[in-house]
């Protein structure tokens, strides 16, 4: 997420204007097609005002994907059921609350930029809540949690291409049943 502007309430103002205008010409535009120059004129700001804050238009999703992510990891260092399923439920729960960004998104196929961030951040969370002081190495726990953020990511985009039809509590049952047929503990 680019720090530019960081904490500066005239700079936050003018990214969550850049945020809605790129959303709401992602509704009928292709991501790729839009310009820098659509999302200012859209916002009623300067190009100038753009680059103060971002380096692309990229970095405007990323700053979107990472808030939902540390709604995200908030419910994370919540959570009392840190198994498998209970993670399922936790994250289906906060995705619920941005269906629509969501949506906006697999449609225009960059939910990868989530993954990408989600990447980055899910080892820094994973160690956060369980410490470093775990029974499997290092590296061993990296390649599980690649194998879960990509796992995570796959069922997310079923999910909205299924209209988000299922509440979390299910997405969380099957995820369990899952396991349990397949012997995998968790």
């Amino acid at each position: 997420m680019s720090g530019k502007n960081k904490g500066n309430p005239k700079s936050d103002q003018s990214k969550l204007w850049m945020e809605e205008a790129l959303l709401k010409l992602m509704a009928t535009e292709n991501y790729y097609d839009i310009t820098i120059q659509e999302i200012t004129d859209h916002a009623g700001l300067s190009r100038r005002s753009f680059y103060r804050n971002y380096s692309s238009k990229d970095e405007i999703l990323e700053g979107s994907f990472y808030k939902i992510w540390l709604e995200y990891r908030a419910q994370i260092h919540k959570g009392a059921d840190l198994s498998l399923p209970g993670i399922a439920k936790i994250f289906f729960t906060e995705m619920v609350k941005h269906r629509d960004f969501l949506t906006l998104v697999n449609r225009q196929h960059l939910l990868p930029f989530f993954l990408t961030k989600a990447d980055e951040l899910l080892p820094l969370a994973f160690y956060e809540v369980k410490g470093d002081k775990l029974a499997l190495p290092k590296e061993s726990i990296d390649y599980a949690l690649s194998f879960s953020s990509g796992g995570f990511m796959h069922i997310l985009i079923r999910w909205l291409n299924d209209d988000a039809q299922k509440s979390p509590e299910e997405m969380a049952e099957i995820l369990r049943d899952f396991i349990l047929m397949c012997n995998f503990s968790g």
